[in-house]
């Protein structure tokens, strides 16, 4: 065989595994976009999830963070949801929904925590953390999962300024 068809072969292979890893890494990239919007337009108060209509606040909107027992990152934005609460809007609060019983963080007395497991799985998310948008209704507006307490931070700014353009 004459190197430059080897050489041509060569490259038409590697061509063809770009193209695979290209097509593999589009499909991942779209169920982890579709994973982010699961859970918008879930209703908390009725229905099979009737348990979990303990999520929402009646005449506000809740931003309920799902952490996990065994997340490392949860306890970075837990300390970001302290920080926040004193710049939320009076009609905002926030929750955190965990799955442990013995759940015993030291939050202020401003959020409300929900140790119940069974309403950890109604609130389905699948992603820890997570972000829920519950509002006064109980239906999910809005999930995202937040991977730090910066994005935390950065989610919850955008949406008090949403609601305060949204108000004028």
């Amino acid at each position: 065989m004459e190197p430059l068809t080897a050489v041509v072969i060569i490259l038409a292979v590697l061509v063809a595994l770009l193209f695979a890893a290209g097509a593999g890494l589009f499909r991942r990239v779209r169920e982890l976009e579709l994973a982010t919007y699961s859970g918008v337009g879930l209703s908390m108060a009725t229905g099979p999830d009737a348990q979990a209509s303990g999520l929402a606040v009646p005449g506000g909107t809740t931003m309920v963070i799902k952490v996990n027992r065994r997340c490392p990152i949860c306890d970075e934005v837990m300390l970001a949801a302290a920080a926040l609460t004193a710049t939320l809007p009076a009609d905002m609060s926030f929750t955190v929904l965990s799955d442990d019983p013995g759940f015993d963080k030291a939050l202020p007395d401003s959020i409300r925590v929900i140790r119940d497991p069974a309403i950890w799985r109604a609130a389905r998310v699948p992603y820890t953390p997570a972000l829920l948008v519950v509002e006064e209704n109980g239906v999910v507006v809005f999930t995202a999962p937040v991977g730090s307490g910066e994005a935390l931070t950065e989610i919850v700014e955008r949406a008090v300024a949403t609601r305060k353009e949204v108000k004028l």
